[in-house]
């Protein structure tokens, strides 16, 4: 089984095989990872649980995956409590389970690696000095987006989402990579976010949505209602554009760390929806579009229903575009064309 897996995730990652938790804890010394995959049974009496709880002490950005067969929610609790266990893979399972598993946890572990870097900057920029937060999760400081090999240690296989650090101090993020308006995530994570979500997409031969949204004739409202409304207009809009970022099938409220809203610009937002085809993201679309239409603002007088709209623009990877600029580029033109036909609208890129 070891074999196996090494020969599956290899093509994408490189990996470090133990055939013990000795092993496993050795490579822990001497390697920064971004996901440890372990069996639940590790033999001589070992628990693959009491393995990920030293990951979670030794590097605890490191996603950390569990390999069971068990399927009785008592044990996925104790995986959770006592080593912060956030994914799991279920005997038997498939390649492609495998990989979009591990892919998962490689790419949360690297938003948060990207998440430390910004904090860890601007602690920097305060006089503050390093803290614990700033030890990277992935081999190159500062550029999860850009290795092309993350490193995946496996001791006996593993599963992990990349749950938030405890260590992140709340102001120190909200400052970091927040927008202070609307609390947001801001430009810049948007843009390093983007670029690990694409690496993340190609690796796992996965579609990838881009939605540009801006509230129409918003200089206009800020100049007829004042900017005080003005700014309470971009932070229910903002709430909207999150509340809208729900799972298709269940409807429930997503929790995919990997899917990111943002203040993309003045009087924009930007938003990233992983794994989504272009049907999926014109749904969100057209969705957050038709809740503004109706939004009653300011809320409670119902007499301005309709007042407030916006336009939307939708670009897919790889769809139209093959990189980062390119979806940007197509997602924005798409915006500036739907624009000047008119307001209240969501708009596809051409391929």
């Amino acid at each position: 089984m070891l074999a196996l897996m090494q020969y599956y995730l290899s093509k994408d990652f490189t990996v470090f095989l133990a055939r013990s938790a000795e092993e496993a804890l050795e490579v822990l010394q001497r390697e920064q990872l971004h996901a440890v995959v372990s069996d639940q049974n590790l033999g001589d009496g070992l628990m693959g649980v009491d393995l990920l709880k030293r990951v979670a002490e030794l590097q605890p950005h490191a996603a950390r995956i569990l390999v069971t067969a068990s399927q009785k929610l008592e044990d996925a609790q104790k995986a959770i409590n006592e080593a912060r266990v956030n994914h799991f893979l279920t005997k038997p399972f498939t390649e492609q389970e495998l990989k979009n598993t591990v892919g998962q946890a490689v790419h949360n572990a690297a938003l948060l690696s990207i998440r430390d870097k910004m904090v860890q900057e601007l602690k920097d920029q305060l006089g503050l000095g390093r803290g614990a937060a700033a030890k990277p999760a992935v081999g190159k400081p500062g550029a999860p987006a850009a290795t092309p090999r993350p490193k995946v240690a496996e001791p006996q296989k593993i599963d992990a989402k990349g749950a938030p650090s405890q260590s992140l101090i709340p102001e120190s993020e909200r400052l970091a990579f927040r927008d202070g308006l609307t609390s947001l995530y801001n430009h810049r994570y948007f843009q390093e976010a983007l670029s690990a979500g694409l690496l993340s997409a190609r690796r796992r031969e996965q579609k990838l949505a881009l939605v540009l949204i801006d509230i129409d004739g918003f200089r206009r409202f800020n100049l007829s209602r004042g900017y005080a409304e003005g700014d309470k207009l971009l932070r229910r809009v903002a709430q909207m554009v999150t509340d809208m970022m729900e799972d298709p099938v269940t409807h429930a409220r997503s929790d995919n760390s990997s899917e990111i809203a943002a203040r993309y610009d003045w009087d924009v937002f930007g938003v990233i929806l992983c794994n989504a085809d272009v049907e999926r993201a014109r749904t969100y679309a057209e969705k957050l579009r038709k809740a503004v239409e109706e939004l009653d603002f300011p809320e409670g007088t119902g007499s301005d229903v309709g007042e407030v709209t916006v336009t939307a623009a939708v670009a897919v990877f790889p769809d139209q575009a093959r990189n980062e600029q390119e979806l940007i580029s197509a997602a924005e033109k798409a915006l500036r064309s739907s624009k000047a036909g008119g307001p209240n609208r969501v708009v596809l890129a051409p391929r």
